[in-house]
């Protein structure tokens, strides 16, 4: 547990309610001032618990818990260096939640063969991504149903060379 209570662990099964609310809190209250509301509630209808830890597609996905509550989840595809999804609960947002997660889930890929990490950032979340060193690609869309494809940015960041041999706390000790 690092000092400001914040806690990072592997999700497990029964964590998929946990992810699919987080996710759907973070997406009402953070994406309206990105996205028509007809976007948001589209995004949000989709999502669904069962989405979540799914066994076909393994992945490196990460709760953040402080104290007892789970405030933010981020998943990552190590394998093919693409950030799938890093999202808070919006009373944490700014409280460093994002940067934990996205560290811990960083290094999950630099132990691997990937010399690239990949994302598509929401338009929201792109000035998140820039200062963590994410540079941008192009703009792109994210399809959701045929006449919902929200907008986002394609960014990514290069291994820094002190990544090698690096594991991160979540793993230690």
């Amino acid at each position: 547990m690092g000092a400001d209570g914040l806690l990072l662990r592997p999700a497990k099964e029964s964590d998929r309610r946990t992810l699919w609310r987080i996710h759907t809190l973070a997406v009402e209250a953070l994406c309206p001032r990105a996205y028509a509301p007809h976007e948001v509630s589209t995004w949000v209808r989709l999502l669904t618990p069962e989405g979540y830890l799914r066994p076909e597609r393994p992945r490196t996905v990460l709760v953040a818990e402080r104290g007892r509550r789970a405030v933010g989840f981020g998943q990552v595809d190590a394998a093919l260096g693409e950030l799938e999804a890093l999202y808070v609960v919006p009373d944490e947002a700014g409280h460093g939640v994002g940067p934990a997660l996205l560290s811990a889930l960083e290094s999950a890929v630099w132990r691997g063969s990937a010399a690239l990490l990949g994302l598509d950032a929401s338009l929201n979340a792109e000035h998140f991504y820039q200062r963590h060193g994410y540079a941008s690609v192009h703009s792109a869309r994210r399809p959701l149903t045929v006449d919902v494809q929200l907008a986002c940015v394609r960014m990514q960041k290069q291994r820094p060379a002190t990544a090698l041999g690096r594991w991160p706390a979540w793993r230690r000790g």
